[in-house]
């Protein structure tokens, strides 16, 4: 597929990558209850879209984090709290002038990253679902905010994977265009036009996180 938006070579749809850092948080939510202290995470985002001229895809990683993890009376696995960060100016799509317009759009002078942030989250309850055969599937929940506009986002994960000292699965979800005032590029006359809805997909990567 190619990368480019109709009618505009160098125009990409911004909101997908900011998705992408949502995701990274579903990874906090499937750690082993015995990860009490602290862990590192890191995600690749793949976001998609369609026009009505052809399809369009991105790419863009997460910043690298830390997040810390509670073991609460119960004797259950806690993160009180979580945030993620995209940077608008590492957002890449192959093309430097279609990297210009997106960070335009995002208006990445004024609002140079993009964030996702959780509540208090219990991954033990996220977890059990995702283990439920290669079909388990767990609902999460978070905001995102995009420039100076806030909105819940419902996303889903799937496929985890669990081995000693790390956990990574992916997270899907749609993100609106509309939702967060981004007007996407127009062509031949507003003849062509970018779908409002944008999908994203995450690839997340957890893992107990050694001294500083």
């Amino acid at each position: 597929m190619r990368n480019d938006l109709p009618g505009k070579p160098g125009r990409v749809s911004p909101t997908i990558s900011l998705k992408a850092m949502l995701a990274t948080f579903v990874a906090l939510t499937v750690m082993p209850s015995a990860w009490a202290g602290e862990l590192k995470g890191s995600c690749d985002i793949r976001f998609r879209g369609t026009s009505t001229l052809h399809d369009f895809t991105g790419n863009v990683r997460c910043q690298p984090f830390r997040v810390g993890v509670e073991n609460a009376a119960d004797g259950r696995t806690v993160i009180p709290g979580a945030k993620v960060a995209v940077l608008v100016g590492e957002m890449d799509t192959g093309n430097k002038t279609r990297d210009r317009q997106m960070r335009e759009m995002f208006q990445g002078d004024k609002f140079p990253d993009i964030r996702v942030v959780f509540g208090n989250i219990v991954p033990e309850n996220i977890r059990q679902e995702l283990r439920r055969g290669p079909e388990g599937r767990a609902p999460l929940d978070f905001i995102l905010k995009i420039r100076d506009f806030e909105r819940p986002v419902h996303a889903v994960a799937s496929n985890l994977r669990e081995a000693e000292g790390r956990v990574s699965f992916d997270v899907e979800y749609p993100v609106s265009l509309k939702d967060y005032r981004l007007v996407p590029p127009k062509a031949f006359f507003g003849l062509v036009r970018v779908d409002d809805k944008i999908m994203v997909t995450t690839a997340v990567r957890l893992e107990a996180a050694g001294p500083k």
